[in-house]
């Protein structure tokens, strides 16, 4: 995938890959979609927006292979807040748009669309049927302070979180295709999905 001329210079990409797959009992983000590791996939949208594009997590031998950068996380066991920390901190720019590892049907026009109100506010949260999307978001560097703070108190919820920070909510539906940019995989129904819409 090409990446776009108008590259955002105050924006880095980072994908967590941290999670545990409890639930699915299998590495989500290493199955496979549109012929290669969803990770990859992903990591391709971002990679095509941004000059760098981090994995934020825990490496595995197959992204080694493909020699992408990899960021250990910094608060182990603090979640999605920990990862978020991690990639605030390691970033060199003022903005960091963050997904997870696991959104198949995310796009390079949601993420500009996210991107375009970075500057009205803290951070960029879109909200979708189901509510905030803290994992596909932007997070200025405004964020990591009070963030921190939450992590010292064992406050880990991002939500709450953004309840102390200054949020621009934006409001998203799906597209034509009715496949909504923020699904993710987390059950066996979830996974039958994603066979479903790969296959089409």
């Amino acid at each position: 995938m090409t990446r776009q001329r108008n590259v955002p210079e105050d924006v880095t990409g980072a994908i967590l890959i941290g999670g545990k797959s409890r639930r699915l009992g299998c590495d989500k983000i290493l199955l496979p979609y549109r012929g290669k590791p969803l990770v990859l996939h992903l990591y391709g949208i971002l990679s095509s927006l941004f000059n760098r594009t981090s994995l934020i997590g825990y490496t595995r031998p197959e992204l080694d292979r493909e020699g992408l950068e990899c960021i250990p996380d910094q608060f182990p066991d603090c979640g999605v807040l920990g990862g978020i920390c991690t990639a605030l901190i390691n970033s060199s720019t003022d903005h960091v748009f963050v997904a997870a590892g696991d959104m198949p049907f995310l796009t390079q026009s949601v993420v500009n669309e996210i991107l375009s109100h970075r500057h009205e506010a803290y951070a960029v949260i879109p909200a979708g049927p189901s509510g905030m999307e803290p994992l596909c978001a932007v997070y200025s560097k405004s964020c990591l302070e009070p963030m921190l703070s939450r992590i010292e108190r064992k406050r880990l919820k991002v939500i709450d979180a953004l309840a102390e920070l200054s949020v621009f909510q934006l409001r998203m539906s799906p597209d034509n295709s009715g496949s909504s940019p923020f699904f993710n995989i987390n059950t066996p129904e979830d996974l039958e999905k994603l066979i479903s819409q790969d296959q089409v």
